[in-house]
């Protein structure tokens, strides 16, 4: 028998009628103790990581792939084409505060106290009105990966999962936040075994505490499940 963490009549008539053939949207409570965070902090300089402004904002894939250390790869764009020609960077303040990052309404990103979590964040930006992307790929297909996104005012954040032949799974979206609220913007989507990469595009935003797990779902036998189900519906 696979677990399962919901335990709903909704939840459970889903899983009956569609089996894990669709993804499904979820909060950070939905990971486990396997969950993996990366909060690309601590990265040290050399040649796949180069300074691209000031000493705070790094360019990860100047050369190839870039491996973060928790292990989640950086796999496009590379090499990195540069911050203002759409390339992804790392905004770390543990190396000085000389770079700032204006999302207008949203807030300026100024010190470390306007991260979520400890000193960095992953970010993107498009100098026009255009969007930009980043690929974030597994070694190992992920059940669950997310989130917690914002960027420049009246923009949203959308975060794409592929399986390993590339085709696409599923995609959210969230609207950019305040900073202050930045750490309750997260957005995550669970698909058992099969997130290969996860893509997040937008026009200037920003990524932080990036969450993935492979523990998989554990969904009952289907006449167990039907069991479960007819008891809930009739409670």
């Amino acid at each position: 028998m696979r677990r399962i963490r919901v335990f709903t009549a909704v939840s459970l008539a889903a899983l009956f009628t569609a089996s894990s053939a669709h993804a499904i949207p979820i909060t950070p409570a939905a990971f486990g103790s396997g969950v993996v965070v990366e909060s690309f902090e601590g990265l040290v300089l050399g040649p796949n990581l180069q300074i691209g402004m000031g000493a705070s904002l790094l360019l990860p894939g100047t050369v190839s792939a870039y491996a973060f250390p928790s292990g989640v790869t950086l796999t496009t764009p590379v090499p990195n084409p540069g911050v203002l020609n759409q390339g992804p960077f790392v905004h770390d303040f543990a190396r000085g505060a000389d770079v700032t990052n204006n999302w207008g309404a949203t807030g300026v990103v100024n010190d470390a106290s306007d991260v979520p979590f400890g000193d960095a964040y992953l970010g993107a930006f498009h100098p026009s009105t255009g969007t930009v992307s980043f690929t974030l790929s597994f070694a190992t297909p992920m059940d669950r990966v997310g989130a917690y996104v914002t960027g420049v005012a009246g923009q949203s954040i959308t975060m794409r999962v592929y399986d390993a032949g590339g085709a696409l799974l599923e995609t959210v979206s969230a609207g950019a936040v305040a900073l202050g609220s930045w750490s309750s913007n997260f957005i995550g989507i669970q698909r058992p075994e099969q997130i290969s990469h996860v893509v997040f595009i937008g026009r200037d935003f920003g990524i932080d505490g990036f969450h993935y797990e492979n523990e998989p779902l554990l969904v009952p036998e289907p006449a167990t499940l039907q069991a479960m189900l007819l008891g809930l519906l009739g409670m």
